[in-house]
């Protein structure tokens, strides 16, 4: 995703810095941990749902 952002940073300067910033303090791997706890509580909350919950 660096790589692209970087080529196209004239088109998309907000996404450029925001990346550029996480990458600098090691915030993406917080972003990813953040995201995939999202999906696993929805697919949590489905699966109750399914269950009769």
């Amino acid at each position: 995703m660096a790589g692209i952002l970087s080529r196209h940073a004239d088109r998309y300067p907000e996404a450029s810095a925001a990346f550029a910033a996480a990458a600098s303090s090691g915030g993406q791997d917080a972003a990813l941990d953040f995201g995939l706890d999202r999906i696993l509580d929805g697919l949590a909350s489905i699966r109750g749902i399914r269950r009769g919950r």
